[in-house]
C-alpha cells in the first residue's frame, strides 16, 4: 500500500467537500452507547524514526534460530530476492479476486501460469486458484471426492496424515450428518494395506494418503491404488512438503485421482505460522465439482489472448447454500509468489533443489545415528524427513539445543503415542555442513540418561 499522508488543511477540505463539521459525525450511524467514550490506551504518537525504533526493540525480543530442524508441515527455504522485488510491481495490484477480467489480466494471468504448474507437478488436468492451507484443501478434496461419488458417504483417512489436517477433517467434514471419517492405521511408518483393504467398502468414496505422510515416509501410491480403484473410490495424494514435487514421480501419474496438500515451500517463508497455500489438482473428469476459482485462456474479438475466471457457478459467489465451497477463497500474492519461484527455478533448479534437500536429509540421518543415544525407527524412503529414536532426555535435548539458537525437530509423542520418545528431523537447502556438525556436536554433550 501506498503511505499518502493528509495535512489538516486537506482533512478540512474533506469534511468541507462531504458536508460535516467533524470526523466524529461520521459515527451518527452507530448508536451513542456503542461508540468509544475515550482514547485508546496506546503510546502518544511518536515520529517514524522513534515508532521505527520501537518495533526494532519489540522484534529483538523474538528467538533468532541460527539452524532450524524442524518441518512438519512448515519448511525454510531459500527464497531469491527477485521475488520479493518482482511481486511488488503495480501490475498485480489488481482486485482482490478478478471478477472484471478488463482490469484484472495481470493476476488472472499469473493464476493460470500458477494452474498450469501445479498441474505439470501434480500430472493431473485441472487445477483451482487457490485455498488457503494444507488443512482445508484436504475438506475441500473430502467434499469434492464425495460429490463425484454420488450415494457414497465415507472417508478414509490414513493416519499418516498431517495430524493437524486430520483436525481440520474432523472440524469441517465429520460435522455433516451424512458423511463419516474413518481413520486407516499404519504398518511400519506407512498405510496399512490390510487395514486399508478391511476398510474399503461401497460406502467409501475416497482414501486420502500422504506423500510424503507426515513421518516422512514416502508411501506407494502405485501399490494403494489398485485396492482403492477396486473398491469403486477415489485415491488423494496429500502434500505437505510441494518441493518433494521435485523428487518424486507426479501422483496423477502413479494412480492419484485428485491431489492436493500445502505449496508455501514455493517461494514463501514460514514465518510465524503463515501465510500458506493450499493447492487441489483433479482429472478432467471432475473439474465440474472443482471448489474455487479456475483461471482460463482465450481470445478476445481481435484474436488477442485474454484470460477469465471459467467453470465458476454464480451460487459461488451468491447464492452461498448451493455453493460447491464456502471456505475457499484466492491466496493471490501467496500464489504470485509460488508461480514467481517456479518460474525462475525452472524444472532443472526445481530438480536440483530437491536433490540438495534430499541429500542433506541423507547426511543429516547418518551423522545422528553416530550418536550412542540415537536409533532407527522406520525402513522406508524418505524426502527431506525421518525419524528417529532418542534413547536420552528429550527436555535436555531441547534445551540444550534452544540455548545454542538451533531449533530441533518435533517430538512426536506430541501426536502419536506409539512414537513416545522419536523425533522427526528435517533438512532442506538452507542446511551447512557446519550446521549439521554443530547439531551433532551439541547432541554429544547432552548427559546421558541413567
Amino acid at each position: 500500500m501506498r503511505y499518502l499522508p493528509s495535512s489538516p488543511a486537506e482533512d478540512r477540505a474533506l469534511l468541507d467537500t462531504i458536508g460535516v463539521a467533524r470526523a466524529e459525525d461520521l459515527l451518527t450511524g452507530i448508536p451513542e452507547a456503542l461508540r468509544l467514550k475515550g482514547g485508546l490506551d496506546l503510546p502518544a504518537q511518536g515520529s517514524e524514526q522513534e515508532v521505527a525504533w520501537q518495533m526494532l526493540d519489540l522484534a529483538n525480543k523474538n528467538t533468532r534460530f541460527c539452524a532450524q530442524f524442524l518441518g512438519a508441515g512448515a519448511y525454510d527455504h531459500f527464497v531469491p530476492a527477485a521475488i520479493d522485488a518482482m511481486v511488488s510491481r503495480q501490475e498485480w495490484f489488481t482486485a482482490y479476486t478478478p471478477y472484471q477480467p478488463e482490469i484484472s489480466q495481470g493476476t488472472l494471468q499469473h493464476l493460470f501460469e500458477y494452474q498450469t504448474l501445479i498441474c505439470d507437478l501434480t500430472g493431473l488436468d485441472v487445477t483451482n486458484a487457490s485455498l488457503y492451507d494444507g488443512g482445508t484443501a484436504c475438506v475441500e478434496t473430502a467434499l469434492m471426492a464425495v460429490r463425484v461419488a454420488k450415494k457414497r458417504h465415507t472417508v478414509l483417512v490414513s493416519q499418516g496424515l498431517h495430524p493437524l489436517y486430520r483436525q481440520v477433517l474432523e472440524t469441517n467434514f465429520a460435522p455433516h450428518d451424512d458423511l463419516k471419517l474413518v481413520e486407516v492405521g499404519l504398518k511400519d511408518g506407512v498405510t496399512d494395506l490390510a487395514d486399508l483393504q478391511a476398510k474399503l467398502d461401497g460406502d467409501v468414496a475416497a482414501v486420502l494418503v500422504g506423500y510424503p505422510n507426515f513421518l516422512g515416509a514416502v508411501e506407494d501410491l502405485a501399490a494403494l491404488a489398485g485396492p482403492v480403484h477396486a473398491a469403486g473410490a477415489l485415491l488423494v495424494s496429500v502434500t505437505q512438503e510441494a518441493l518433494a514435487f521435485g523428487w518424486l514421480e507426479a501422483p496423477g501419474k502413479v494412480g492419484a485421482d485428485m491431489a492436493c496438500g500445502e505449496a508455501m515451500s514455493f517461494g514463501n517463508r514460514p514465518t510465524f505460522g503463515g501465510p500458506y497455500l493450499g493447492f487441489l489438482a483433479v482429472k478432467d473428469a471432475h473439474k465440474r465439482e472443482i471448489p474455487g476459482r479456475v483461471v482460463g485462456q482465450t481470445k478476445d474479438l481481435d484474436g488477442r489472448t485474454g484470460y477469465v475466471l471459467t467453470l465458476t457457478a454464480r451460487e459461488q459467489h451468491i447464492r452461498r447454500d448451493k455453493a460447491t465451497s464456502n471456505i475457499c477463497s484466492n491466496q493471490g500474492l501467496v500464489t504470485l509468489r509460488a508461480n514467481l519461484f517456479l518460474q525462475l527455478a525452472g524444472p532443472e533448479g526445481l530438480r536440483g533443489l530437491a536433490e540438495q534437500n534430499a541429500a542433506k536429509a541423507q547426511y543429516l540421518r547418518q551423522r545422528l545415528l553416530d550418536l550412542p543415544d540415537m536409533e532407527p525407527v522406520l525402513d522406508q524412503p524418505f524426502f527431506n524427513e525421518f525419524v528417529l529414536r532418542y534413547k536420552g532426555d528429550m527436555a535436555a535435548l531441547q534445551e540444550a539445543c534452544l540455548a545454542e539458537s538451533l531449533l530441533p525437530g518435533l517430538d512426536l509423542g506430541r501426536f502419536y503415542p506409539e512414537y513416545q520418545g522419536c523425533i522427526l528431523w528435517c533438512a532442506t537447502e538452507l542446511h551447512t555442513r557446519r550446521m549439521i556438525e554443530s547439531l551433532v556436536e551439541i547432541l554429544a554433550r547432552v548427559p546421558a540418561t541413567v
